[in-house]
């Protein structure tokens, strides 16, 4: 799961938010997003989410094993500020 690369797309909280104290104001972390299921389902959820302008497909990695289930599966990392 390690063999992907993540996009550089930086996503903020809008300034309305308001952010955990506990937290850093301009904290930053990977978000992971995991489809699972077969090829055609994934590629299918892939496109809509591109045509909605979330994410270009070649940023979801290479299709592998879950290793839990061992089903087809892609993931993709989107970096947020907070």
């Amino acid at each position: 799961m390690s063999n992907f690369t993540p996009n550089s797309e930086i996503y903020r909280l809008p300034d309305s938010a308001q952010r955990p104290s506990a937290e850093p104001a301009e904290g930053r972390e990977p978000v992971r997003l995991i489809l699972i299921g077969s090829i055609v389902g994934i590629n299918l959820i892939i496109a809509i989410l591109h045509r909605l302008g979330f994410a270009e497909p070649r940023s979801w990695s290479k299709p592998q094993r879950d290793p839990v289930t061992g089903q087809p599966m892609r993931v993709l990392t989107k970096w947020i500020r907070h």
